[in-house]
């Protein structure tokens, strides 16, 4: 049976690809941060190892004896997020690590999460590390899959709590649109992704919504009494370089929202769940 090790598997997209791993018949092995996430994943994967992604030396012979690499390990864009690493340490070096000791062990095949038009966008932090990794595995040697979705709607899930408590905004006008993808949809495209050779697959979800729309499917599902609050784009722009000097993280993700909240990002329409199906959903549970 072919030997696949998962990066990143206990967040939601990675539980997801656990699944679908598992689901098309492989043997999936997942590296976590320590024994009890591994054994909440026991379900689902044949295993588990034990290791700090941000530290070279722990990865060490990490990948010894595997055939198949998935990594869809990045640093989370929430605000709730408040972990030191940035998106430097996670998504450019510690993915830089990990496929530094895939080539050394012979690993046949990376697949690895990206973002879409991450070229477009180099003067952000968040799009140039994962370009830069994109561009290290294209050049490895190694097969590889890059996938590369416009917005994943897990991402969504912190806005819950925001809309309960009216804290939703628009920035700007809020009428850029995108096409957010399901992480159940995205994991089918990157587990049936093994088989191909050396692509680059950007995919979206069916569904085209207008940013303020996303909003509004929230705040609407959450608590239809409360409304979504429009900040101007210049305003977010203008407090960025205050941000920049106490708190380099949350300058690289507001940085990251005002800019994407400004274009159209529209990915290939290929995922099939709609994002109201899926914030009903995540409400009820």
């Amino acid at each position: 049976m072919t030997k696949v090790l998962l990066f990143g598997g206990t967040g939601n997209l990675g539980k997801e690809i656990a699944r679908e791993t598992k689901r098309q018949g492989y043997d999936l092995t997942v590296v976590v941060r320590n024994k009890q996430k591994g054994e909440d994943l026991s379900s689902i994967t044949s295993g588990f190892i034990i290791a700090d992604i941000t530290d070279a030396e722990a990865i060490k012979d990490v990948c010894k004896g595997f055939d198949i690499v998935i990594s869809c390990l990045g640093k989370s864009v929430s605000p709730n997020d408040k972990s030191k690493p940035t998106f430097y340490d996670i998504d450019l070096v510690a993915n830089s690590n990990i496929l530094n000791d895939a080539k050394k062990h012979g690993v046949k095949k990376f697949v690895y999460v990206s973002a879409f038009q991450s070229e477009k966008y180099l003067h952000l932090e968040y799009f140039k590390v994962h370009h830069d990794f994109s561009e290290k595995l294209k050049y490895s040697g190694i097969d590889y899959s890059i996938i590369k979705p416009p917005a994943i709607m897990s991402a969504f899930i912190d806005m819950i709590g925001m809309a309960a408590k009216g804290q939703l905004m628009n920035i700007g006008l809020g009428d850029k649109k995108t096409n957010p993808i399901y992480e159940g949809d995205l994991a089918k495209i990157c587990v049936s992704s093994i088989k191909e050779r050396n692509v680059s697959i950007e995919a979206g979800g069916k569904y085209i919504y207008t940013r303020k729309k996303l909003n509004e499917i929230i705040q609407a599902e959450v608590d239809s009494n409360k409304k979504v609050r429009n900040i101007p784009a210049g305003l977010i722009r203008f407090s960025l370089p205050i941000m920049k000097v106490f708190n380099k993280n949350m300058y690289d993700k507001f940085s990251f929202f005002n800019e994407v909240m400004q274009h159209d990002t529209i990915a290939p329409q290929i995922g099939e769940m709609k994002f109201e199906d899926y914030i009903k959903m995540k409400v009820k549970n």
